[in-house]
């Protein structure tokens, strides 16, 4: 995907910015973005190898969400199960920069998941056409930037919905942005329902800061300069919220009058929207039989990193955080979190270390606990 070169020179910004110049910025900022990240797409490389290469070099310059485990698996640990599954099938949904059938990540991790909870395994993609349930490697990949959040979670519904071995209902596990989708699949879907969710540095309240993004590494210098300069020029406008994934999770806590009017998504299933509350999404929420939060005590990817936990910054302050169980959408259950929470449904973990830079171990003992059968397990 990085062979495909963009060379621009970006207009220099004068400061203070004329209100009117960010609509028109906003859109060239973001085709600039489209084009980086779609160029191989333009080339009809839609290849697999394609999305691995742009994968690999996401990891090495430690942009992006794609899932590194620190030791390779083993053949017993990352086969599937060979005889029929018994235990409730699992969906896994994959971050921002990776995709479902990633050979060097997704594919190993939902064999190794599937072998040690005796069922079975669907990865879900993310395709571009509403009918294209799977097959779309690079799509998948790039729809996890240039694709709404609303759409993301309407595709994913359609995927779930389509196979028949998910009808009774499923486990989910997410990692980072693919929490965002399955959360918002709970609220607005839920049918099939999810049982029990385990987030593994999931976006749970959003981010106050666009992630960090190496400007000189090949290929993703422009995507860098891009995102950073949509998030600065207009994350709130129509276009951006359009055209940009993460503008949709952006929750500014010193502009949160903004957010709740112009954000898409995120305010709406938080249920934060004064007259737009919708009490099917709390319901679907305290449906859950089992929440999983798992925080990277030293993520660099998620600001602030109590997000994960359900935490934030407090209104008003980027650097004062607020618990989860001391904030307004807990103590006055916007979206049926405390309900869960009283009913002791949810359990919080934290990983040493950086965003998605878990354990196989750790991993193996949250999908013995949550998801396999026996329920003697201990962790």
């Amino acid at each position: 995907l990085f062979r495909f070169k963009v060379s621009v020179n970006l207009p220099r910004i004068r400061r203070p910015v004329q209100p009117t110049s960010v609509p028109a910025m906003a859109r060239l900022h973001a085709s600039i973005l489209a084009l980086a990240l779609l160029g191989a797409v333009v080339r009809a490389d839609e290849t697999i190898g394609e999305a691995t290469e742009f994968a690999r070099r996401s990891v090495e310059a430690g942009v992006g969400q794609v899932v590194q485990m620190g030791e390779a698996l083993s053949t017993s640990q990352g086969e599937a199960p060979s005889v029929a599954p018994e235990g409730t099938p699992i969906v896994m949904m994959h971050g921002m920069g990776d995709f479902a059938t990633n050979p060097m990540g997704m594919v190993p991790i939902g064999k190794m998941i599937a072998s040690n909870a005796n069922a079975y395994v669907h990865s879900v993609e993310i395709c571009s056409k509403a009918s294209d349930l799977s097959g779309c490697a690079t799509q998948d990949q790039s729809n996890g930037f240039l694709m709404t959040m609303d759409d993301q979670v309407d595709q994913f519904a359609r995927v779930v919905k389509a196979d028949p071995k998910l009808a009774q209902g499923f486990n989910a596990v997410g990692f980072s942005q693919g929490n965002t989708v399955i959360r918002g699949y709970i609220h607005r879907y839920n049918s099939p329902p999810v049982k029990s969710f385990v987030s593994m540095h999931g976006v749970m309240m959003g981010v106050a800061a666009i992630p960090k993004c190496p400007i000189n590494v090949t290929g993703l210098g422009v995507i860098c300069k891009s995102v950073d300069a949509l998030a600065a020029l207009g994350v709130y406008t129509r276009y951006v919220q359009d055209h940009l994934a993460q503008a949709n999770y952006y929750r500014d806590p010193k502009k949160l009058e903004t957010y709740r009017k112009d954000g898409h998504f995120l305010p709406y299933i938080n249920n934060e929207v004064k007259g737009k509350e919708n009490a099917t999404y709390s319901e679907n929420f305290k449906s859950l039989e089992k929440l999983v939060l798992v925080m990277a005590a030293s993520d660099t990817m998620v600001k602030p990193k109590e997000s994960e936990h359900f935490g934030f910054f407090k209104d008003g302050s980027m650097s004062e955080l607020v618990d989860m169980r001391d904030a307004p959408w807990y103590t006055e259950d916007w979206f049926g979190l405390r309900t869960l929470d009283q009913a002791k449904k949810i359990d919080q973990f934290t990983t040493p270390g950086d965003h998605l830079r878990f354990t196989k171990d750790f991993l193996l003992s949250m999908v013995k606990k949550y998801f396999a059968k026996s329920e003697l397990i201990q962790v």
